[in-house]
């Protein structure tokens, strides 16, 4: 994989966010994929699983996104992302986190682990 490759994925990877469309977040993952929400997180295991979750979540308002490629090598890439979203009562929520993400030769994820921050902010 090469940085633009894994620049291209991110692309999908958060447009599946925006949209929170089933198929585009099926589209971004291997059958037998590992999603880490987090070191003290559950881990969710296969591509099903990991679209139902996501899903679940629904479309996020006002949702705006930003990544930088910090590193690739062999299948790894690793990036720093933050989105921005609207929430009920008139609030916003920013995350900012690091994403280690392993591609498979058809460049789809095999393995995605994150770490992320939150904050609460008003508008």
């Amino acid at each position: 994989m090469d940085r633009d490759t894994f620049a291209a994925w991110l692309d999908r990877y958060f447009a599946a966010w925006r949209s929170n469309d089933a198929a585009e977040v099926e589209a971004l993952f291997t059958e037998d994929a590992v999603y880490s929400y987090g070191p003290f997180e559950q881990v969710a295991t296969g591509r099903e699983t990991i679209v139902q979750n996501w899903v679940e979540g629904g479309v996020q308002p006002g949702f705006e996104t930003w990544f930088e490629v910090l590193a690739v090598e062999g299948d790894r890439g690793v990036a720093n992302w933050r989105v921005s979203f609207d929430v009920d009562e008139g609030g916003r929520v920013a995350l900012d986190g690091i994403l280690v993400c392993d591609l498979d030769g058809r460049g789809r994820c095999t393995l995605h682990r994150e770490w992320y921050v939150r904050r609460e902010e008003t508008r």
